[in-house]
C-alpha cells in the first residue's frame, strides 16, 4: 500500500552527490516513497544506485527534459496516485534527519497551508563550509509581500499537498530560469503559503557562481512572472520590477553580491 508522503528527486549528472543525499533522506523517521527522475544523466543512475532500498523508484525519459519537465515527468506519476503529500529535494542538498516528520505534522494542523518550506543553510560544496543562513518569512501573509519581489521559499525545502499540486497545475515550461517562482506566485492565489522557521536543509552552493549569460536569463524570467501576476494597486508590486531591474547591475561573480540578493529576497520592506 502506497504511503501518505512521496518525495520527488530529479537528477542530471549528480553521481557525486546523490548518495549523500540519499542518505540524508535515509535518516529520516517520517514513511515516505522517493521517486528519481534520471534526467538522462551520462552513467543511468539505474546501473549506479542498484541497491537504493525499498520504496526508491527510479525513472529515465528517452530524452533531456530540463528542470522543469523533469519535475513534470515525476509528478504526473506521482499525482496518479493517492499521495496526500508531496516533498522535493535536490541531488546535492543534505536533508535535516526531523525535516520531513515536522512538515507532514505542520501540514496536518494546517489546514490552509497547501505548500511549506523551512530555512536552509547554504554551504560551499568544494569546502562543505557554511556561507549564508536562509531565513525567509514564515507567515502567509508576510510570503505573500515577498513574493512581489522574489521566491521565497527555497525550492528544496517544499513540501505541498497532492491536492493543492492538482488544483494548481504542473511547472509552467515558459520560465525555465524561475519555475518555483511562478509556480509559488500561482499556488499563492489559491492557498496559504508558509516556512518553518527552522534549518531543515543545507543547501549545497557553487562559488563559482552562474554565467553572466544565466544570470540575466533568471532575472528576465523573474522580471516577466512579476508581469504575469502585476497588481497596479499593490506598491509592492511596482518596487518589485524596479527592484529586479536594479538587480541587472549587480555583480554576480562574488559570495557578498549573493548574499545581497539572499537579502532583498527575504526583506521586501
Amino acid at each position: 500500500m502506497s504511503r501518505e508522503l512521496a518525495v520527488l528527486m530529479t537528477a542530471y549528472n549528480a553521481e557525486k552527490t546523490i548518495r549523500r543525499a540519499l542518505d540524508s533522506l535515509g535518516r529520516n523517521t517520517e514513511p515516505f516513497d522517493l521517486l528519481i527522475v534520471d534526467d538522462c544523466s551520462r552513467v543511468p543512475l539505474a546501473e549506479f544506485l542498484s541497491s537504493a532500498g525499498d520504496g526508491v523508484e527510479i525513472i529515465r525519459p528517452h530524452e533531456n527534459l530540463g528542470v522543469a519537465g523533469a519535475k513534470n515527468f515525476g509528478l504526473a506519476r506521482l499525482l496518479a496516485k493517492p499521495y496526500d503529500f508531496i516533498a522535493m529535494m535536490d541531488a546535492d542538498d543534505i536533508s535535516h534527519p526531523e525535516r520531513l516528520a515536522k512538515q507532514v505534522a505542520f501540514l496536518k494542523t494546517h489546514p490552509d497551508i497547501g505548500l511549506v518550506g523551512a530555512w536552509a543553510r547554504f554551504f560551499d560544496e568544494n569546502t562543505r563550509e557554511v556561507v549564508y543562513h536562509f531565513r525567509p518569512p514564515c507567515e502567509p501573509r508576510e510570503i505573500c509581500d515577498a513574493l512581489f519581489f522574489n521566491s521565497c521559499i527555497m525550492h528544496p525545502t517544499w513540501m505541498m499537498r497532492a491536492q493543492a499540486l492538482r488544483a494548481c497545475g504542473l511547472y509552467s515550461m515558459s520560465y525555465p530560469a524561475a519555475e518555483d517562482y511562478e509556480m509559488l506566485r500561482r499556488m499563492s492565489k489559491r492557498f496559504d503559503l508558509a516556512n518553518m522557521p527552522e534549518f531543515l536543509l543545507e543547501y549545497s552552493l557553487s562559488m563559482s557562481g552562474i554565467s553572466l549569460k544565466n544570470r540575466r536569463r533568471q532575472l528576465l524570467d523573474r522580471l516577466r512572472i512579476q508581469r504575469k501576476y502585476f497588481d497596479p494597486s499593490q506598491a509592492k508590486a511596482w518596487l518589485g520590477v524596479a527592484r529586479t531591474l536594479a538587480m541587472f547591475a549587480v555583480p554576480r561573480g562574488v559570495v557578498s553580491a549573493y548574499r545581497t540578493e539572499q537579502d532583498l529576497r527575504v526583506q521586501p520592506s
